[in-house]
């Protein structure tokens, strides 16, 4: 038996009971005036809450400052960036500064200016939409635009906060240009504007039923002091949110039209590639460029020892630039021959002693070891009472690395100045840019521009700035010409960061009655956004366990890959307990959809988030998805059902797996997954992006990992890192709960973190058989 010891009373880093609930609030303070953890949620419900009994058909027009007419005649609607709002009261952000957001022209065009990142995601539909929606405008006559990167917008995209945040901002930007052109209108037949109303692309005369379209107003709109109050429209009068709609960008993307950061071709741009150390936190000795410098076309080769390390200065993401050797050339394979010439050699360092096998068992031993907990529930050391406790269980779960395995991989052009520099990319953080190359080579904020596109998959790899740092230097060594610095698919699976390691530790005492009464939970993981911010508190859960304890210890010193965000972030592993909760319904011979039942609260708790936790929405996706799934009915031999439920970005999701295990091969027959995430804006692309989560989870439970020999990564391209093919996918479900909830949730990530738990325990429920790990290994079912 495995028995938590007590630990000393003089360092205490949290307080039992209800204190650790304010404690845990205070912690999510700290991030004010400060970019967001990816895995932290802005503390949206409790503002909201409070907001309800308000008219919630009216807005206060604190984020607008004023409408100008665009060159050319048309409306152009500014406004303040949105302050954040931590614990319901206003943060001060840049809020003087002013955003172009809206532009209609004469022609009659709505040129929506997109601040967020699109990754294929399809966040720039929903938002269109939410603006459409207030604005009355006709769909197929707005159009999405990338604008530069500015301060005065909030760009950065992660966390599954995107639509959160900007629903009130959309919502007012429609409703305000709605009203301007509806008084414009007004005016100009000499009538109150309360006769007359906005309807597909027109403003209508009630009375005389004359009509005028949005771009006839749009100049006459622009002289016009925006109203105090944004008028919203009521829920019921929706037409746009909520109806599915393809992706906006689709057309552009299947013509070619839509410009990715690969895309970019400049005058007089050359081409850069690196040859990286292959070993994490090794260095360059030496090299030799005779051969390489013989390669026509091969214009300059230079070391990046001078910008390369790790990067922990960097606001809570940190990040590490190989030392390499570049090599400029006027033409990609011009480059990438002269850097197949070269010969390097490595001072490969400390790590390339040590493989996969060796930090696994490293993260075992200590997971073994006490630590001070870092948050508890009711008594700390509940499961080591002997005088309660009549049983306990214990388990041991893996979550290795992953590779983010972007379609497209890693690119950024920069052409560098002795001031400043001017960047095209794909990036979900430019505000992290843009303080790097500041702290780096010492560029006033003004003089670096940034050209923003969409990007061919992100997955959180995109919120770390070291490629446009790489690029930054590789075109100011260069010459200070224009330079696009791209990595090969190679470079991207052999030197990549990859997603962080998880090894989670789970024991718990059943009292005498069999009740769960104690829950201890250990966390070991690489990767802390540079310890900037507290380590989490307790686990993500709904369950009502009276006593439960969180150890957290960090491996980043150990770490053989430098770790960072995944889709879903730090669920992966920590949702393994929805595996050891079946592991207790299994001991106790208890249904698992009938145990969670059991356990879910049914009110608002405040456990391992910043928001609270409803048992009661829980308790609805779990429902559904078992209604949905048929759970419960009779199943031949070899196959079983599997659930997972769970909450992220203020949404609430159950996924229900069913599998065939035959002849030693497993088979995903069917995924049904309940969801609960608030007002839902686009049915279809929300199902997209549950069911792609959904994949996204299966490929890691086939084929995931990020091996590493001798300090170097073993998969080279897809040939070793395998993704999920369309004939190994399952049927997929997406339900959506009924709800009246007001306003959205995030939805990017809320799946990708569970098809693993709720396979695995379809996988016992077909052959008896705990598997603890993935990826599954070629002998997982012998």
């Amino acid at each position: 038996m495995w028995l938590l010891p007590g630990r000393p009373d003089h360092d205490r880093r949290s307080v039992p009971g209800a204190a650790a609930s304010s404690h845990r609030r205070r912690h999510h303070a700290c991030h004010v005036g400060q970019p967001l953890p990816l895995w932290h949620l802005p503390a949206y419900s409790r503002r909201h809450k409070k907001s309800r009994g308000s008219n919630q058909n009216t807005m206060k027009r604190r984020d607008f400052i004023c409408a100008s007419a665009l060159a050319g005649g048309g409306l152009l609607l500014s406004f303040q960036a949105v302050a954040r709002f931590i614990d319901g009261k206003p943060v001060a952000t840049d809020a003087d500064a002013l955003g172009d957001y809206v532009k209609i022209t004469p022609q009659g065009d709505v040129l929506f200016q997109f601040v967020k990142h699109e990754m294929g995601q399809g966040v720039s539909t929903a938002m269109a939409q939410i603006l459409v929606e207030e604005l009355c405008a006709d769909w197929e006559r707005v159009k999405i635009e990338f604008p530069m990167a500015d301060k005065k917008f909030e760009h950065d995209t992660g966390g599954s906060c995107t639509i959160i945040y900007q629903w009130d901002r959309l919502r007012s930007a429609g409703a305000v240009a709605r009203q301007m052109l509806i008084e414009a209108a007004a005016r100009q037949w000499n009538t109150p504007a309360a006769n007359c109303y906005a309807a597909n692309h027109e403003v209508i005369n009630k009375t005389s039923s004359q009509r005028l379209g949005f771009g006839a107003l749009a100049s006459a709109a622009a002289k016009l002091t925006p109203p105090q109050e944004a008028t919203l429209k009521d829920k019921r009068d929706f037409q746009v949110i909520g109806q599915p709609k393809p992706a906006k960008l689709i057309p552009e993307i299947v013509t070619g039209q839509l410009k990715y950061g690969i895309d970019v071709n400049l005058p007089g741009m050359l081409y850069a590639v690196v040859a990286r150390c292959p070993v994490f936190k090794g260095k360059l000795k030496s090299f030799d460029a005779t051969n390489a410098l013989k390669v026509k076309g091969v214009k300059k080769i230079f070391t990046t020892k001078p910008i390369a390390g790790l990067q922990l200065e960097s606001p809570y993401m940190p990040h590490d630039i190989r030392e390499g050797v570049v090599v400029v050339a006027d033409s990609f394979w011009a480059a990438r021959k002269g850097r197949d010439l070269l010969k390097i050699e490595w001072d490969e360092g400390p790590n390339a002693k040590y493989s996969t096998e060796d930090f696994e068992a490293l993260a075992a031993e200590h997971a073994q070891h006490r630590t001070d907990p870092t948050g508890y529930v009711g008594d700390e050391n509940a499961v080591a009472d002997v005088g309660h406790v009549r049983k306990t269980l214990r388990a041991s779960y893996v979550f290795p690395h992953q590779i983010h395995a972007c379609m497209e991989p890693l690119n950024c052009t920069a052409h560098s100045h002795p001031d400043g520099c001017e960047l095209w990319l794909g990036t979900q953080a430019p505000h992290l840019i843009v303080f790097e190359l500041n702290r780096v080579f010492h560029f006033a904020e003004d003089k670096i521009k940034i050209h923003l596109h969409p990007s061919g998959g992100g997955f959180g790899r995109r919120y770390y700035p070291d490629m446009a740092v790489e690029a930054a230097f590789i075109s100011k060594e260069a010459g200070h010409v224009p330079v696009k610095m791209i990595w090969t698919r190679e470079d991207d699976h052999l030197n990549n960061f990859g997603h962080l390691f998880q090894h989670l530790e789970y024991q718990v005492g059943l009292d005498k009655d069999n009740k769960l009464y104690a829950w201890y939970e250990k966390e070991l993981r690489t990767y802390t956004w540079a310890a900037k911010y507290a380590d989490p508190q307790l686990p993500f859960m709904a369950y009502n366990i009276p006593n439960i304890r969180y150890d957290f210890e960090d491996l980043i010193q150990h770490e053989l890959v430098q770790s960072s965000a995944w889709r879903g972030v730090v669920g992966h592993g920590r949702f393994y307990h929805e595996c050891f909760i079946d592991e207790i319904a299994a001991d106790q011979k208890i249904d698992p959809y009938q145990f969670r039942l059991s356990l879910l609260r049914t009110d608002d708790v405040y456990v391992g988030d910043p928001v609270p936790v409803s048992g009661s929405r829980m308790r609805r996706v779990l429902t559904l998805a078992a209604e949905k799934a048929n759970w419960g009915k009779p199943l031949p031999a070899g196959q079983g059902m599997g659930i997972a439920v769970c909450i992220y970005g203020g949404s609430y999701v159950a996924v229900i797996a069913e599998v065939t295990v035959r002849d030693h091969q497993l088979r995903v027959d069917k995924v049904t997954i309940g969801v609960d995430c608030g007002k839902v804006i686009n049915p279809s692309g929300t199902s997209n992006q549950i069911t792609g989560g959904i994949v996204w989870s299966l490929t890691a439970l086939f084929y995931g990992g990020l091996p590493i020999k001798n300090g170097r990564a073993v998969y080279s391209n897809f040939h070793q890192n395998k993704l999920l093919r369309m004939n190994e996918c399952p049927a997929m479900e997406v339900h959506f709960v009924e709800t009246n909830e007001e306003r959205p949730g995030g939805v990017g990530e809320i799946s990708s973190a569970l098809g693993v738990p709720a396979v695995l325990n379809a996988i016992f429920a077909a052959t008896g058989k705990r598997i603890r790990k993935v990826p599954l290994g070629a002998d997982a079912f012998a």
